[in-house]
């Protein structure tokens, strides 16, 4: 994500800051019965994230014509930042683990491991971080997108994705439970409403027709997600459906605004800085807030919670994903990108003449 490029939806950026802060803000209070009354909403936050995802990705598959530029686009764009903030949160907790004599190389080597992968809920893996529960989930979805690309069936996604989430639906209600288990095999399907709520805005503000459908359709997208409600992650754990209810309506109404070009009163310095660091921000803030700053100063050194959740711990979070974005992200994935890129051409060439 950078800053000042003429093709980005500025809008897009600064609700992705928005989001992030939510989760943020989540985190911080997650002990603090006394705070998190309010702040616990913000674990809707990535729900947000899953809209904004489906429209991007839907867009950007505009600019593609082979699915082997989707997958290389995918690749570059999230490891790189991905395994620099693995990592450092493994370091991190080792250091932590081997202070407190609880340290076990092995089994936490293949948990490092594991995590690099990006596919861990698959390897029967658990996750270093709390926040990466969510890859998969992105993961699936693109893999989702890239089969029906490769099928030449992406003209159809709606009409696959709308019958996935009646099936999903269907087997949550009546609780039927093959059904409930592929839901549970397949975490994506639990979410699925909410990429697919992500498309259906980028054919809004890409194409003012069949704009009663294109609603009705949003209409159909966040019944399914209330529904789903049991299964929406962490969420279930912390608010109920009301909350839930009212958070996500206001997602689908600032997305409304942004299609109708009215969501530019969102736009600042701020919320574009936060939106072009916020996947690192999102991946990195949580063990290091949780585990060390909040506890470190203010049960050890009694130092008043807002002040170091404020003054401390969010420069020190901001600091860390704003070096991972510029220092890391920025410039391997355009290497990262150029490198897969020269092994596919590489590969190609190879194939040519061993068939010419």
């Amino acid at each position: 994500m950078y800053l000042n490029k003429p093709n980005r939806l500025e809008e897009l950026d600064a609700l992705r800051g928005i989001a992030a802060l939510l989760v943020i803000f989540f985190h911080f209070t997650l002990n603090r019965t006394e705070y998190n009354s309010f702040f616990k909403l913000g674990t809707t936050g990535v729900d947000l994230f899953f809209m904004i995802s489906g429209f991007v990705i839907f867009m950007s598959l505009q600019k593609i014509s082979r699915g082997v530029d989707f997958v290389i686009n995918r690749a570059s764009r999230l490891y790189p930042t991905y395994w620099a903030c693995v990592s450092f949160t493994f370091i991190l907790l080792s250091t932590y683990y081997i202070y407190k004599g609880t340290f076990h190389p092995a089994a936490s080597f293949i948990q490092f491991i594991g995590n690099l992968t990006m596919f861990q809920f698959y390897l029967g893996i658990e996750d270093i971080d709390g926040p990466y529960w969510t890859m998969i989930i992105e993961m699936l979805f693109y893999i989702f997108i890239l089969i029906l690309f490769k099928l030449k069936s992406i003209k159809y996604v709606i009409h696959v994705a709308v019958t996935l989430c009646c099936i999903t639906v269907t087997g949550e209600y009546y609780t039927i439970k093959p059904i409930i288990e592929i839901i549970s095999w397949i975490p994506l399907l639990s979410f699925l409403p909410l990429f697919l709520a992500g498309i259906i805005f980028y054919n809004i503000y890409t194409n003012k027709n069949s704009l009663l459908l294109n609603y009705s359709l949003l209409t159909f997208c966040l019944l399914c997600q209330l529904v789903l409600f049991s299964h929406a992650g962490r969420s279930v754990l912390f608010i109920n459906q009301a909350a839930y209810t009212c958070m996500l309506c206001f997602y689908f109404i600032l997305f409304i605004l942004f299609v109708n070009k009215k969501l530019s009163f969102l736009v600042n310095k701020v919320t574009l800085f936060l939106g072009n660091i916020s996947f690192a921000l999102y991946l990195i803030h949580q063990c290091v807030s949780l585990f060390f700053i909040i506890p470190i100063f203010n049960n050890v050194f009694g130092i008043n919670f807002w002040i170091v959740c404020i003054c401390i711990d969010l420069p020190v979070i901001i600091g860390l994903a704003t070096f991972i974005t510029y220092k890391i992200e920025q410039p391997y994935s355009r290497k990262m990108k150029e490198k897969l890129r020269a092994v596919f051409i590489q590969q190609n060439n190879t194939r040519h003449i061993k068939t010419s």
